[in-house]
């Protein structure tokens, strides 16, 4: 199993959750979107490559500035965000993007400035983009086209990793979304909320199979009932069997 998207240094107890992860065979992309978390993604990405000697590779990290932060961003947090990324280069980039629950969302405004910082850093350094987005998924497109982002020839295969593509995550936009998505060779990631609306459900079905991916995104709101790796199992599975079901009845 691999999960594309989860806060693993927000969750309660880390490094015993990494352990019994990796033990069940469970992987998947750290994200570190806040300047006090990179450290710390950073550090159990390298406990666990040197505890299995084979992590490295199906598990990695994403270093970024979240919408959510975007008005607090300083040069410094920039500069130390190229520093990560520049010593792991297997790291993506993010998460990063828009979000019109917090403030500068506007047009123009400090989101979309760091949101472009970022999606440049990721084409500079040859990195994958992982993009939240709450709001307006044109505006997204919009900024990785100016930016620089365009599909591969060969597709999304694994083969091709080196070439950036944007990874919406948890996805939930909708049929034209997935069409300018395709033409940039993105990446969609897709969680148990892809689901809810019937718009997102009825674009689902036209996302390229090599181009689908799952997600939980736990991170420190992540209270299930059970034990923290099982319920992640779980969940995940879950997010594979709404998509298997959305594909049989389109």
């Amino acid at each position: 199993m691999h999960d594309f998207h989860l806060h693993l240094a927000r969750l309660s107890n880390p490094e015993n959750i990494a352990d019994e992860l990796n033990r069940r065979g469970y992987h998947y992309v750290d994200v570190g979107c806040e300047p006090w978390e990179w450290a710390k993604v950073r550090d159990l990405n390298r406990a666990e490559v040197s505890c299995t000697g084979k992590c490295a590779e199906v598990n990695c990290a994403a270093y970024g500035i979240h919408p959510m932060i975007a008005e607090k961003a300083t040069e410094e947090d920039f500069a130390t965000l190229r520093k990560f990324l520049e010593s792991d280069t297997d790291a993506q980039v993010g998460e990063a993007g828009l979000d019109r629950r917090f403030p500068g969302y506007e047009p123009g405004g400090v989101q979309e400035s760091v949101f472009r910082r970022q999606a440049e850093l990721a084409l500079e350094l040859g990195r994958d983009l992982q993009i939240h987005c709450v709001g307006d998924y044109m505006r997204i497109v919009k900024v990785l086209r100016e930016a620089g982002f365009k599909a591969s020839p060969h597709g999304n295969s694994t083969a091709t990793v080196n070439v950036p593509r944007p990874i919406f995550h948890r996805f939930g936009g909708d049929v034209s979304a997935v069409r300018t998505g395709i033409e940039l060779g993105a990446i969609f990631s897709l969680h148990k909320d892809s689901f809810r609306k019937k718009s997102t459900v009825a674009a689902i079905p036209l996302i390229p199979a090599d181009s689908v991916r799952f997600e939980t995104d736990a991170d420190e709101s992540y209270c299930p009932t059970t034990e923290i790796a099982e319920a992640l199992i779980k969940d995940l599975g879950d997010v594979q069997r709404l998509y298997e079901l959305a594909i049989k009845d389109a």
